[in-house]
């Protein structure tokens, strides 16, 4: 038997003016924003301002060895069990959090943007040391090369 949804689906196709993401909630597609995207419009963020932000940190030439940041969730989360205070959370917050729009933990963790939107992160995050850092926040014996660079 078919569990009895809580939220009305929605009908039509409506995307966030703010990300290009489609809505699919009812309450969204009447705001024409998703939940993320109303709270940074009500932080003084409008859809240029975001796009700005984007723009300045996508790069043509992804860095040698990056990961995609979906390979990284899917490492974290293969861990998350074997390393104390690992969990996803914290790896979105040491990147800067969602959209990168706060401050990176350390250089190393700032992600760049591919024009396809896909974001890319230094290799060295998916390490044993790296993922010991997500989890305690020390980025002591991170490395300081030029592989962090924005390429």
């Amino acid at each position: 038997m078919a569990k009895a949804r809580t939220t009305p689906k929605a009908s039509a196709k409506v995307v966030c003016q703010y990300c290009g993401k489609h809505l699919t909630k009812a309450g969204s597609q009447a705001a024409t924003a998703g939940h993320l995207c109303s709270k940074l419009a009500a932080n003084g963020y409008t859809a240029a301002k975001l796009a700005q932000h984007r723009l300045a940190q996508t790069v043509t030439t992804i860095p040698a060895g990056y990961i995609k940041l979906a390979q990284l969730h899917k490492i974290v989360q293969a861990n998350k069990a074997k390393i104390a205070g690992l969990n996803i959370a914290k790896m979105v917050k040491v990147i800067g959090g969602d959209r990168a729009l706060s401050t990176p933990a350390h250089a190393i963790c700032k992600p760049v943007y591919a024009s396809n939107g896909h974001r890319w992160v230094n290799p060295w995050l998916a390490t044993q040391a790296g993922l010991q850092a997500i989890a305690t926040g020390n980025f002591a014996k991170a490395p300081t090369t030029a592989a962090s660079s924005q390429g």
